[in-house]
């Protein structure tokens, strides 16, 4: 794993030398006292919802489905920040970084250059997934696809450095800590006992992204690449090619994904195997070469200033190259949504909403079949608690 040591190295070298050159030129006494911009918004998704499950008993509930604070702005020309927490979940420390289970990212994104084209960023922040279902805002999604919850790490500490070829094109390279969690915690947490595996002595990953749009910025493309490893002497290769397409007032995006994971610490190809050797649980171990793949799309088509549609598919298959097949479990996630909007200058909608959700096992295996409906009348609000 030297050559993750290697490009950490490059990566704080080159952004001192970056900060150093920009001071040099810069007049402290005229440097700003506080941020010059600043944006606070408060997120919430709650509604009242009715849900059938085949495996647990009916229930229906208000829920707060999402609530997050996310304040971020910029100090100068320069210098940008952003920070998000979400209100329901823990704020109990990660094992690996140290942040907490709550927090979704808290980062600093430096720029330099003629032309502000070097980027530079370090903290928690997104995973550069080429994803468009985890860059859309939250709020907007009713259900998420097993590929965001369980095979990547959408939210990890990174640092990461971009370059912006010209308006239409972007690359970059990101390294990364492969979970927020150790490798003892994280499968302590889920069940699994590590077997005759070894945690990796560098749990680190690397992206490699690209971002373009094409046709008077009409269609959009987001590509990565990760290499990386959890697990000791097993490395996982992942691609993820996000399309999004904006016409008029149509928006869609199809997001493709692949995962081949030497060591399956996505574990959910490992539990259906598990399950079907009838492994007591909490004694669960990884399985080799499980691989990950399938597609998610969302359309949206806003017919008036008040009035939307939108809509969710999405088929993810998991399985073992060595045990079965690599179709063994198969996911599917939708939903439809009807949403009103009674004020055009606010991010804020009433809705109703269909999610359902079906598991789906290959017939060997004699894993009955999982499925999930549920109802949902609620509102989502973007609240801009205070700007500058």
């Amino acid at each position: 794993m030297r050559k993750y040591l290697l490009f950490i190295f490059f990566l704080v070298s080159f952004f001192s030398f970056a900060r150093v050159s920009h001071t040099e030129e810069t007049d402290t006494l005229s440097a700003p006292s506080s941020a010059q911009k600043l944006l606070f918004n408060f997120y919430i998704n709650s509604n009242f919802s009715a849900e059938k499950h085949t495996h647990i008993p009916s229930s229906a509930a208000f829920r707060i489905e999402d609530a997050r604070l996310n304040l971020q702005g910029s100090y100068d020309d320069n210098l940008s920040y952003r920070i998000r927490m979400r209100l329901n979940r823990p704020f109990t420390p990660t094992s690996s970084d140290n942040a907490s289970v709550g927090l979704d990212f808290a980062f600093l994104t430096y720029t330099f250059g003629k032309e502000h084209q070097w980027e530079m960023r370090i903290g928690r922040a997104y995973g550069m997934i080429g994803s468009y279902e985890l860059d859309i805002n939250p709020l907007y999604e009713y259900i998420f696809s097993d590929h965001l919850n369980y095979v990547v790490n959408g939210f990890v500490t990174v640092l990461q450095a971009g370059y912006r070829i010209n308006n239409r094109h972007q690359i970059g390279i990101q390294g990364h800590n492969t979970l927020n969690e150790s490798f003892g915690t994280h499968l302590a947490n889920n069940g699994f006992v590590p077997g005759d595996f070894k945690a990796s002595k560098t749990p680190l990953g690397v992206y490699l992204y690209w971002m373009g749009t094409f046709f008077e910025n009409k269609l959009h493309t987001y590509y990565s690449y990760d290499f990386s490893q959890f697990v000791q002497g097993y490395y996982t290769h992942s691609i993820s090619l996000g399309n999004q397409l904006t016409i008029g007032n149509h928006l869609a995006y199809l997001d493709l994904i692949y995962s081949h994971m030497g060591a399956d610490y996505a574990l959910l190809g490992s539990k259906t195997l598990n399950q079907f050797e009838q492994v007591v649980p909490a004694n669960y171990t990884m399985r080799k070469n499980m691989v990950y793949k399938g597609f998610i799309s969302r359309y949206q088509y806003q017919f008036t200033d008040h009035w939307s549609i939108a809509a969710k598919v999405g088929v993810e298959f998991s399985g073992n190259q060595n045990i079965l097949s690599e179709h063994h479990r198969t996911n599917y996630i939708y939903s439809c949504a009807g949403q009103y909007e009674p004020f055009r200058t606010e991010d804020f909608r009433f809705y109703v909403a269909y999610i359902g959700n079906t598991i789906d096992y290959k017939k060997e295996l004699n894993i009955p079949l999982e499925q999930l409906h549920r109802v949902a009348l609620g509102m989502a609000y973007t609240l801009p608690l205070y700007k500058k």
